[in-house]
């Protein structure tokens, strides 16, 4: 009888386990999309910005003139910002559950 309760006991444990490796790879694939989806937004971003750089070097005294061409410049490098510290939060996420 003692010898069947202990191993209920490690079986119930064993299933606490692979609920857990379970909650953790569900929480593990969450961040691996939210990192990806982060990733392309920053791409993307950078892209946008690099096209506005070029502008800026082409011609300044024109670009500079167009209407909240730096108000957006401005907001852009702030978002660019924000999603490079959000992927760099996603990062340590991903590490402490690898």
């Amino acid at each position: 009888v003692e010898k069947s309760e202990k191993v209920k006991t490690a079986r119930k444990k064993d299933n606490n386990g692979e609920k857990r490796s379970f909650n953790d790879q569900k929480e593990l694939k969450r961040i691996k999309n939210r990192l990806s989806k982060t990733e392309a937004k920053i791409t993307k971003l950078e892209k946008e910005l690099k096209e506005k750089d070029k502008e800026l070097a082409g011609n300044y005294e024109k670009t500079v003139t167009k209407p909240d061409f730096l108000n957006n410049y401005n907001v852009s490098k702030k978002k660019l910002e924000k999603l490079m510290a959000e992927w760099e939060e996603l990062q340590l996420d991903l590490e402490q559950i690898s």
